[in-house]
């Protein structure tokens, strides 16, 4: 027999949770309850096991659930039969085996347990009183005839009895969804059953998650159940990259992701609203709006304005805020694999507060504290079209790193909608304004920014929004907690390209004290012609010359598909604790996509230097100066980098003063170059103004330097000699000069 799962899924407006189960021939009729005032009578395990000794052949019951669509909104009741106890199989203990009967109509149609009902109330007779054992939570997806198991119900009691069901200000953990991290368990059945296949089951599997119930070896007589939730994504086309990307954060934290459904004015009522009594279909989303994220399954319990759903986990982690939703059901999707409910949610009706191994629990009532996340877009394709989105995310969720996900998801719901594109190449600005609190101040974090995407713009258009969200909320010193008030992105996007790769950097005459202009060359796409940028770069009095000028995009060089906003400056070690003020003020700092940085960072090689009779020696570099650096904003999302070594270039003359008719033996040192180099000469009389080329020499390369020579033709008067290096693909330019003097 293969792998069972629970019976609820994670999604805002659609949702499934899944059980399946073994047919029975037993049926006992049971009509469904009104809502009263007082809460069900309950069975425990003790109580549970009386009446299985008495009945060795099970004991007849039913369970509630909503078949949905023509059948109405109210539960409908479907014969089962307890089967067993099995000791130790769930994350609190015992869980009970029982049988759907498959003659009854529902069950008939279906074929099997149905994702959604997760939850689904689970009673049997007890003295002429119908009485509660618990919810319907686990099942194997691929065994016909019904058989499921259920969550004791006492165990959910414990919920709404060792916590509060009403608000709570307890922050949200790390999140880790499945059932008890990383454990299989199994409990041997104390007396086999026989299914209604005729096989006979002497052992129980629960599974922490689906991927683990696959992953175990068929054994006869064992049944593999898990908690089978298959979370789903409503608002965004499934096609698309920003989908993509939330159902993969959700499968990284142990969830099956199915597709959603859309949004719309006939998509679904956000106002349908029904009686929450036992057996109705309930969601629990982290989200309401035009993106709907959460889990639609079946309220078990209900206790004046208290109430118990699922009888298992959603994402385990205790104290947590959802919203609490009505849910309407389409209808069942019937299948021998894995049955399904179709639906989505409605109303607000008030707060999942808690969530553990046995179910989750909450409070009817007030709505989740939330944070609007707005955003509006014109996209350009064959014509310009807007739309906008508002989404609201529980404000627990909003302050955890996961709702960075959640938060950039939801803006990119109406750039898919003004763009009716799965993926759009192109670029694209955008304004992303993120209002956050530290409980005394308030603080806004605003960037301006450039995107292109050879793939989807659509996407990238969204990225800040989720690094933003993720640095506010990452705090990993514990002394930034952040609260986020508010989320909002305006995109402007259209299929122009406005991409340029860095294809060069030159200095004309080489680097010198002072201002110098840096070229950098830009290589932007579907331009022929390549495109210069100008940036300014002063180097202070006495800084070396000879080093390496880089030039890189400025937000660190990684591209829309992904990455973070890199600091202004390599983080140091061990980290700098910050208040929220200075990550925010480090956050509206940080450089853009359409930014260049150019470093110039001093350091080489000893230059050697001249002795008598031409000979050379090593001279001491001065001590390392500190990188220089300086940003400056383009017209292109900017990609790709270049460096050069700036040479560091000698000259020096013998005799530096000469007699009348004397000649004088001009020797340079051209560092940091590893081949031959041209270098050419220039004369300048003092006083004047005019270079005249005298020569052009060759500097021959060893050992990381190139050395050249010229003997100049005696001087009528005092002049400066000039050696110029025009650079090369891995060298900047370089100049030296010498002033020879003749004595009188």
């Amino acid at each position: 027999m293969r792998p069972l799962r629970p019976f609820h899924s994670p999604w805002r407006r659609f949702a499934l949770g899944l059980a399946a189960v073994l047919a029975v021939s037993l049926a006992l009729a049971f009509a469904p309850r009104a809502a009263s005032a007082a809460p069900p009578a309950t069975l425990d395990l003790t109580q549970l096991q009386a009446l299985l000794d008495a009945n060795h052949s099970g004991v007849n019951g039913a369970f509630d659930t909503v078949v949905g669509g023509s059948a109405g909104q109210l539960p409908t009741t479907i014969p089962m039969k307890v089967l067993s106890i099995v000791g130790g199989a769930g994350p609190d203990g015992a869980l009970i085996l029982f049988q759907a009967d498959m003659t009854d109509p529902v069950m008939a149609r279906i074929g099997d347990i149905a994702m959604g009902m997760s939850g689904s109330p689970l009673y049997v007779m007890d003295g002429g009183q119908r009485k509660l054992i618990g919810a319907l939570s686990y099942g194997d997806i691929f065994t016909l005839g019904g058989l499921g198991l259920a969550t004791p119900i006492q165990y959910m009691l414990a919920i709404e009895a060792g916590h509060d069901l009403g608000p709570t200000a307890a922050p949200i953990k790390a999140v880790r969804h499945g059932l008890s991290p990383g454990r299989t368990r199994g409990a041997k059945l104390a007396v086999p059953v026989k299914s209604a296949t005729g096989a006979t089951v002497r052992r129980i599997v629960v599974a922490p998650d689906e991927a683990a119930a696959r992953a175990l070896a068929p054994v006869a007589g064992t049944v593999v159940f898990a908690p089978l939730e298959a979370v789903r994504i409503g608002g965004l086309p499934y096609a698309s990259r920003i989908y993509k990307q939330l159902a993969a954060a959700f499968a990284i934290r142990g969830y099956t992701v199915e597709r959603g459904l859309g949004t719309g004015p006939d998509g679904w009522d956000p106002t349908f609203a029904t009686p929450l009594i036992g057996g109705a279909a309930l969601a629990a989303m982290y989200t309401d709006g035009d993106l709907w994220a959460g889990a639609i399954g079946t309220l078990t319990y209900v206790n004046g304005d208290h109430v118990l759903a699922f009888g298992h986990p959603m994402d385990w982690i205790g104290s947590t805020s959802l919203y609490l939703d009505n849910a309407y059901i389409d209808g069942i999707w019937g299948s021998s694999l894995a049955a399904y409910k179709l639906g989505e949610p409605g109303s607000v009706r008030g707060t999942i507060t808690q969530d553990y191994g046995s179910g989750i629990g909450g409070r009817l009532g007030a709505a989740p504290a939330q944070v609007p996340v707005t955003s509006s877009a014109t996209v350009t394709t064959d014509a310009s079209r807007m739309a906008h989105s508002r989404t609201y995310l529980a404000q627990k969720w909003a302050d955890s790193p996961f709702g960075s996900y959640l938060a950039a998801s939801a803006t990119g719901v109406p750039i898919l909608k003004a763009g009716d594109l799965a993926n759009m190449p192109g670029s694209a600005t955008t304004t992303t304004t993120v209002v956050v609190s530290d409980g005394f101040h308030t603080y806004t974090v605003t960037r301006h920014n450039l995107w292109d995407d050879s793939y989807d713009v659509q996407y990238a258009a969204t990225i800040d929004v989720g690094n933003i969200l993720s640095t506010l909320t990452a705090d990993p010193f514990g002394i930034a907690p952040a609260t986020v008030r508010s989320v909002d992105l305006q995109t402007a996007a259209d299929q122009t390209r406005r991409a340029a790769t860095i294809a060069d950097v030159s200095v004309t005459g080489g680097l010198h004290d002072g201002r110098n202009v840096v070229h950098v060359t830009l290589n932007a796409y579907g331009v022929a012609d390549q495109q210069t940028v100008d940036v300014p770069l002063d180097l202070p009095a006495g800084t070396p010359t000879e080093g390496t000028l880089a030039v890189v995009p400025a937000n660190g060089g990684s591209s829309a598909g992904g990455g973070v906003i890199p600091p202004s400056d390599p983080t140091p070690t061990p980290p700098t604790r910050q208040s929220l003020a200075q990550v925010v003020a480090a956050l509206n700092e940080a450089p853009t996509n359409d930014m260049i940085r150019v470093t110039f960072t001093p350091g080489g090689a000893p230059v050697p230097g001249p002795l008598a009779g031409g000979a050379s020696q090593a001279v001491p570099i001065p001590l390392p100066a500190p990188p220089v650096k300086v940003t400056a904003h383009t017209d292109w999302y900017v990609l790709g980098g270049v460096s050069k070594q700036t040479p560091a270039m000698t000259l020096w003359a013998k005799p530096a003063t000469v007699k009348k008719g004397q000649r004088t033996r001009l020797i340079g040192v051209l560092g940091n170059v590893s081949s031959d180099a041209n270098v050419m000469i220039y004369r300048r009389y003092l006083g004047t103004s005019a270079r005249v080329l005298v020569a052009t020499v060759t500097a021959t390369s060893g050992g990381g330097s190139a050395c050249f020579a010229y003997t100049a033709a005696a001087l009528p008067r005092s002049a400066a000699f000039i050696a110029v290096y025009d650079g090369s693909d891995s060298a900047l330019a370089g100049t030296a000069s010498v002033t020879v003097r003749l004595k009188h």
